[in-house]
Order: structure tokens, then sequence, then C-alpha cells
């Protein structure tokens, strides 16, 4: 009788089902800059309309200055959801929390 030669690892074959859940994955992972960039837009924009209001409400407190940092830090700290709308009306704000849950 032959000895039997070593078969070559079987390489373990992906259902269909489990090769879209990776390419879900995957369109996820290439899409994450791009949304993460556009939500910093978003929030530097409102920053910017909140600092210009600021400015406008302020404009005659002696000593006021405009965007002064209330964190004793120099490191970036993201706005929370009420600081970006809290000159904006509520409703702005109860749709950025809520969203679509409106439409459940």
């Amino acid at each position: 009788s032959r000895p039997e030669q070593p078969s070559e690892p079987r390489k373990p074959t992906l259902s269909p089902r489990r090769r879209l859940l990776i390419e879900d994955l995957e369109a996820r992972i290439a899409l994450m800059p791009l949304l993460q960039a556009e939500a910093d837009r978003r929030t530097l924009r409102l920053m910017r309309q909140n600092l210009d209001e600021e400015a406008k409400i302020m404009k005659d407190v002696p000593g006021w200055q405009v965007g002064e940092s209330v964190f004793h830090t120099e490191r970036w700290v993201p706005p929370t959801l009420d600081e970006l709308y809290y000159l904006r009306p509520s409703s702005e704000l109860d749709n950025e929390k809520f969203g679509l849950q409106y439409y459940v």
C-alpha cells in the first residue's frame, strides 16, 4: 500500500451571506472618514455661528473675550450638543438628539 500524501489544507469557504456581511463592513470602514469629516464640518460651522452670535450679544460687556474656553487645557474638547445648539431654537436640538425616532 502507498503511504498517504499529506493533503493540502482546505481553505474555509465563506457562505454568500457571510461574504455580503464582510462587504458591508468594508464599505462602512471605507466611508467612515468621509462621514466623520462631514460631521466635523457641521460642528465647526455651528461653532462659528455661535461665536458670531456671542460677539453680537456680549459686545457691550467690558472684558468679555469671545470664544474663550471654559476648560483649563490646550487639548481639543469636543462640544456637546447642548453647547452647539444653545443659541438655536429648541426644536433644532430635539431634532439633532432624537432625529429619526420621531418617525418610528
